[in-house]
């Protein structure tokens, strides 16, 4: 008598649960039963929404098609947001009822932003999650075509590499209008972009120099009004858009569920991607922090770099066998877009704030979005 297929479920549609289904369409393990949820059809590439809102890239270009790929990789896809986790009933409850069981359950899901669910942030704009970055766009293109003469005031809450680069994105959209602006950064430590060595950063506050872009560091937002963010100094900084881009914090499902979670709402994991407290529960990406490595960043490379690892320790969870761990490496290849044709790029002992920088950055990024893309043509 066949032996029952065992319940795979993904939730959300991040890099690393991209490349496990990549990885079904090529490979079609026997025994499992994978469904995929994702709170929108099309998921966005962190790597190359900077450059979609500064109008380098088109809708197309830094999107994949989840149910198109779902389907090929013979998945069931289901559309919405994943509102409750219980892990004694083996069971994610959709935010409309739905009610989807398990036997494994992996969790890609992201970050939230901190403070964005705030009243001092209602009248903000988000990036996370990700698909907000159209709403962004569209505020920013028809900001830069509004009628009159007034410079065009976006302030960037908290700036991180994110957050340079949108500022920087939102500079460029404004000067290929011809329209005046006024960008600045807000940022409650006192060099930017945080986590990054001393040299980088002194490179990256000459090119925002060079870009016309202002900081405001060692402040705080206590609130965005309709027109200007208040500071925690009672200062206030004029501004036509405010885009809310603080650090990252865990969606509260997480938490709520009852497994470990560090003191930012992540789930602990081991170091083969599970819950420390739950063998049926993988969590990567952002929404994960490795008991290991407490203080690992919360960077999209790192998820990358984990689907692999994912992918075969599913199938080793699904069949008993062994699991596989997890080492993240100690540094690795970041490029900052800033607008203009140039990135900031940190290697190692590389520093430079170039165009073969960007021409990189989009090369290695288009790579990646076609292994994805050309599943859903």
């Amino acid at each position: 008598m066949p032996s029952a297929s065992i319940r795979l479920l993904l939730v959300g549609a991040g890099h690393a649960h991209l490349e496990v289904l990549r990885r079904f369409v090529l490979e079609r393990p026997d025994r499992l039963d994978v469904t995929v949820v994702s709170p929108e059809p099309r998921h966005f590439y962190s790597g190359m929404t900077p450059g979609y809102l500064g109008g380098q890239y088109t809708v197309e270009d830094l999107t994949s098609d989840v149910p198109a790929i779902a389907a090929r990789a013979g998945a069931e896809c289901v559309l919405g947001y994943a509102a409750r986790i219980q892990p004694g009933e083996r069971l994610v409850v959709m935010d409309d009822g739905r009610r989807l069981t398990y036997d494994l359950l992996s969790l890609n899901i992201g970050s939230l932003l901190v403070g964005a669910d705030t009243d001092a942030a209602r009248l903000a704009e988000r990036l996370k999650p990700l698909h907000h970055a159209a709403r962004l766009k569209q505020r920013l293109d028809t900001l830069a075509l509004a009628p009159g003469d007034a410079p065009a005031r976006v302030v960037v809450i908290g700036a991180g590499a994110a957050g340079v680069e949108v500022a920087c994105a939102a500079a460029a959209v404004m000067d290929r209008a011809g329209r005046a602006r006024e960008i600045t950064l807000l940022e409650r430590g006192e060099r930017i972009p945080a986590g990054y060595g001393k040299r980088f950063q002194r490179r990256a506050a000459r090119a925002l120099d060079a870009l016309g872009v202002r900081r405001r560091l060692g402040v705080a937002a206590r609130c965005v009004r309709e027109d200007s963010v208040e500071l925690d100094d009672g200062t206030k900084v004029p501004s036509d858009l405010a885009v809310w881009l603080t650090g990252p914090v865990g969606a509260p499902l997480l938490a709520e569920s009852g497994l470990p979670t560090d003191p930012r709402g992540f789930l602990w994991t081991d170091d083969t991607l599970r819950s420390i407290a739950d063998p049926r529960v993988f969590a990567v990406g952002d929404c994960g922090t490795p008991a290991s490595h407490p203080t690992l960043a919360k960077s999209g490379v790192y998820a990358v770099r984990e689907a692999p690892i994912l992918w075969g320790n599913l199938l080793a969870a699904a069949r008993g066998d062994a699991l596989a761990q997890f080492r993240p490496q100690a540094d690795f290849l970041s490029i900052l877009n800033t607008g203009d044709g140039r990135a900031l790029l940190r290697y190692k002992g590389l520093v430079t704030w170039s165009r073969w920088a960007w021409w990189l950055k989009d090369r290695i990024d288009r790579r990646f979005m076609r292994r994805y893309q050309r599943l859903a043509p």
